[in-house]
């Protein structure tokens, strides 16, 4: 799982022994109504990740059993990569949105891992600000579906997804959402990690700079190498 080398150690620990567990609870949250899984509306994204964060601090402060828990993260995980997919909006049989959705699993193995950085404001913050920081990842998703289309057309439309190359703009989109969501999804976490009264060190990275795992991702103070570098400015 992407996110193990940049969450709390001692919740990386027990997500990667329960990680079945973390799985079911993605898969449940895949089978919500549509609305738990767009922002906007009274039972939206952005309400549902603040009520899960909630639910999982109550959860580790009362002692619920580690499986239990984890299964929760992995709802919270799903509604991470929710926020960051393109064609969230999209109709059901959209040809370019079910390539796209062939095409990231395809495609995952070969992207690297990538840390965008610990926000530590959002971490020691209250639930009533997490809703408004998540909502502002969501500004650029409408474009990223837009390159999506135009590359898949550029190709010979939605079937042909199986010839774009890692050179393609798809191919980043994906590396985008993939990474994204996990660096949202390892600051959501660490906000309930923290609230609950767990130690959540600081990550090691200054301004401007992202993390990459390289090797297999395991819980961070265990042997492996990391690369810092610096982002390039526009």
């Amino acid at each position: 799982m992407r996110a193990l080398p940049w969450l709390p150690p001692d919740l990386a620990r027990q997500v990667a022994r329960h990680m079945r567990e973390f799985h079911s609870g993605a898969a449940m949250a895949a089978a919500w109504p549509s609305s738990f899984h767009r922002l906007g509306g009274g039972q939206d994204l952005a309400t549902g990740i603040r009520a899960q964060c909630e639910r999982l601090t109550a959860a580790i402060r009362s002692r619920a059993p580690f499986a239990d828990v984890v299964a929760g993260f992995g709802v919270l995980a799903h509604f991470a990569v929710d926020l960051n997919a393109p064609f969230s909006g999209a109709e059901d049989g959209d040809a370019y949105a079910q390539s796209f959705a062939s095409y990231v699993p395809s495609a995952a193995p070969r992207i690297p891992f990538v840390f965008y950085g610990q926000e530590r404001a959002t971490i020691r913050g209250t639930a009533a600000k997490l809703p408004g920081a998540m909502a502002l990842r969501h500004g650029e998703v409408d474009l990223l579906e837009l390159i999506v289309r135009e590359d898949l057309d550029r190709i010979g439309g939605p079937r042909a997804w199986r010839s774009l190359d890692d050179r393609s703009s798809t191919f980043g989109t994906a590396s985008l959402l993939l990474n994204h969501s996990t660096t949202d999804f390892v600051n959501l976490a660490a906000w309930v990690w923290y609230h609950a009264g767990g130690l959540v060190p600081d990550l090691p990275v200054g301004k401007d700079m992202i993390l990459v795992w390289k090797g297999e991702p395991q819980p961070r103070e265990a042997p492996g190498p990391r690369l810092a570098l610096r982002q390039a400015r526009p």
